[in-house]
Formats: C-alpha cells, sequence, structure tokens
C-alpha cells in the first residue's frame, strides 16, 4: 500500500519547523522522519532528496500560509499607507508571539535558509530568491499605488521597494540574533522616513494582541 498524502503533509511542515527552528545543514532525513513519524522509504517515495524536500516544503509554506496573509495585508481595500502599517504590526506581533511559543525570535525562514542555501544548493537558494521576490513585489505594488495618489515622496518605488524589504528582513535578522522582538519595532521610524510619508503602526497593540 503506498503512503499516505498524510505523510507528505507531516514531512512539509515537520521541515520547515526544522530548518527554522535550527537550520538546514542541522537537520538529517533521518531526524526529519523520526520528527514526522514517517519510515525513511516514504521519505524516498515523495522526495528523492533533503533539498527536494526543502523546496517543497518552502512552496508550502509560501502557498498556505505566507501569501495568504501578504493578500489579507495587501488587499486593494486598504488604503496603501494603511497596508505598510499593517506589515508592522504583524510583523511585530509575529516575532513576540515566535518568542512566547518557541522560546526564542526565530526571524523570516526564507530569509534564513537563503542565507544558508546560497553557496551550495542552487535549486534551494532558486526557490527562496523567486519567494522574496514576490514577497518584495507586494511593497513596490503598494507604493506604485502611494505614489499615483501623491501620498509618498519617492521617484522609484521599484528600487524604494527593494530597499524597504532589505531593512525589513534586515531588522528581522537582527531580531534573531540578539532575541529581541524591539528589533523589529525600530524599524518603523525609518521606514516612514524612506517613504516620506508619515505611518503610525499601533505596535503596542500588536504586542497586546499576542
Amino acid at each position: 500500500m503506498p503512503p499516505t498524502s498524510t505523510a507528505r503533509i507531516r514531512l512539509l511542515e515537520t521541515m520547515i519547523d526544522a530548518i527554522w527552528e535550527r537550520s538546514y545543514g542541522g537537520v538529517s532525513v533521518d531526524a526529519i522522519c523520526e520528527r514526522a513519524d514517517v519510515r525513511k522509504g516514504s521519505f524516498y517515495h515523495f522526495f528523492k532528496s533533503k533539498s527536494a524536500l526543502a523546496v517543497a516544503a518552502l512552496e508550502h509554506l509560501w502557498d498556505t500560509q505566507s501569501r495568504p496573509a501578504l493578500d489579507d495585508i495587501f488587499s486593494p481595500s486598504r488604503p496603501p499607507l494603511r497596508r505598510f502599517e499593517l506589515l508592522m504590526e504583524v510583523w511585530y506581533q509575529k516575532s513576540i508571539q515566535c518568542l512566547q511559543e518557541k522560546g526564542r525570535v526565530l526571524g523570516c525562514p526564507y530569509f534564513n535558509i537563503g542565507t544558508e542555501a546560497a553557496g551550495g544548493e542552487p535549486e534551494l537558494a532558486a526557490k527562496v530568491s523567486e519567494i522574496l521576490n514576490q514577497y518584495q513585489g507586494y511593497l513596490e505594488a503598494a507604493l506604485h499605488e502611494a505614489k499615483a495618489r501623491g501620498e509618498v515622496d519617492i521617484d522609484d518605488p521599484a528600487q524604494t521597494a527593494e530597499c524597504l524589504f532589505s531593512m525589513i528582513e534586515g531588522s528581522s535578522t537582527q531580531a534573531r540574533i540578539h532575541n529581541d522582538p524591539e528589533r523589529v519595532r525600530h524599524f518603523a521610524e525609518a521606514f516612514s522616513r524612506m517613504i516620506g510619508a508619515e505611518l503610525s503602526p499601533d505596535l503596542s497593540q500588536a504586542a497586546a494582541k499576542s
């Protein structure tokens, strides 16, 4: 009897947690199978390698969690600047929630694995790059709309989106290194200066909700 699809989902979700909490290089196929309660033979029924599982796991995370969340945050029903405020609120809240649930601030799973895979896992690095480019696209689209409405003081929405995204990921990585969600909180003011608009994310409320 072939392995069930639930085994595949368990492998995907276990891989996401393992590489987020530890590292891609620090987790073995045996450890993944043990944690997911899946036989090793079933693993290779679904995936040819650990790298193939990691690529599929990132796709799964993007399709089931990250993209739906971004679709909501960047909904056209919200004014462009409110979308950025909500992004800051959610990012800060997730950092606090992660600290409470995992015992550490873990940062962005895509960025974490991307920096690790860039030197030796080209397929995995390409998948991370694809996902991060899609993520950055949400910022760029909102900036184009805000510029058209005269709400931001920028010349190039694409370049500004790239800088903003680097700022977000940098603050998230700092939060992981220092195990301090306040590192995420601090980028809000710089974010406002970069786009030439006053943003007022309710970070105290975000913290309370967590």
